[in-house]
């Protein structure tokens, strides 16, 4: 495991609601204090806004862009999208993973979207840069992902002093109900867990319908929220 990695400090995974962990002081603080420094705002800044107020740059476009950003958050990018940190989300899921449609055995991964025509999955890592909501307001409400997607992390780079902003893990009981967009829900199950929105704090989870997350609105100063998010996922080829 290298120093780069988001899981090097793991420590307790929880099983329940769903399979997750929330790591705080996850990277060595100097590495950390780097990237936080050059993070590339201008060109994320200069992204067209998403549906969640958001603009995200994922690595096929950095590549497309002949990665502007600095040699450190290169490698960071293409650590974060390698079958060693992909093998590193599965060992730390241990049993978890054999209810995967793909076992480990099987499973062959690519990066971003080159797509080679054998995988089956492949890993993604982006930046994402949440505009400032109006007081009250969240960036996300209660939902769950793409249900292609294995798991999900994330790293946060906080810029300014507001409260809230937490990312909460819901104990989903009964069958979601959908809200029409985002996989957004209207019957959220209870917060059971919270990872802080302060820097170097890493959420972690596998993904399912019952995989219910939130976004906590902010308030005080804010500044856009930053995060830089980490995934794997299903190609078409899905493969029991």
């Amino acid at each position: 495991m290298t120093n780069l990695s988001i899981l090097q400090n793991a420590g307790k995974v929880y099983d329940t609601p769903y399979p997750h962990i929330i790591i705080e002081d996850a990277l060595p603080q100097n590495l950390f204090d780097e990237l936080h420094s050059t993070l590339p705002e201008t060109y994320v800044a200069g992204k067209t806004v998403g549906p969640d107020f958001s603009r995200r740059v994922k690595y096929h476009v950095l590549d497309e862009d002949a990665w502007p950003i600095t040699d450190l958050w290169k490698d960071f990018f293409q650590y974060h999208t390698s079958r060693e940190f992909f093998n590193e989300v599965l060992d730390l899921f241990g049993n978890h993973v054999s209810r995967l449609p793909i076992q480990p055995g099987k499973i062959i991964t690519g990066r971003g979207k080159k797509l080679l025509p054998n995988i089956n999955c492949y890993q993604d890592c982006q930046f994402v840069r949440h505009d400032v909501m109006p007081a009250g307001e969240t960036t996300r409400t209660p939902h769950f992902d793409n249900l292609f997607e294995i798991f999900a992390g994330l790293l946060y780079f906080k810029h300014d002093t507001s409260t809230g902003g937490d990312f909460h893990i819901h104990e989903q009981i009964e069958p979601p109900t959908m809200e029409g967009k985002n996989n957004a829900i209207t019957n959220a199950g209870s917060i059971v867990r919270t990872a802080p929105y302060k820097n170097n704090t890493v959420a972690l989870f596998l993904n399912s319908r019952y995989a219910i997350h939130s976004v906590e609105p902010r308030s005080g100063k804010q500044h856009p929220r930053w995060s830089v998010n980490i995934i794997g996922r299903y190609t078409n080829a899905r493969m029991e």
